[in-house]
């Protein structure tokens, strides 16, 4: 895997805790910040992800291509169905 270098400035209080979650855990503050960021850029690429699928539906929805179901309606149909 490749590795750069990346120069950030973080507020004094930020980088005190993530020495500190560094220290507890055993770990250099890169990894922490590696670790954080990560999860970060996983969780906003998902959400992305839903919002351009919603946006498509959206789309969908509005070009009459696809239905809107009330739920209660779709409930009725899951309680009668047997089993």
């Amino acid at each position: 895997m490749a590795v750069s270098k990346l120069t950030i400035t973080i507020p004094d209080d930020l980088r005190r805790r993530a020495k500190a979650v560094a220290a507890l855990r055993g770990e250099h503050v890169t990894d922490v910040i590696q670790k954080a960021l990560e999860e970060y850029v996983d969780e906003a690429l998902e959400e992305a992800e839903d919002m351009r699928v919603a946006l498509q539906v959206k789309a969908r929805i509005a070009r009459g291509e696809t239905t809107v179901q009330d739920w209660d309606e779709v409930k009725k149909e899951l309680d009668a169905l047997p089993g």
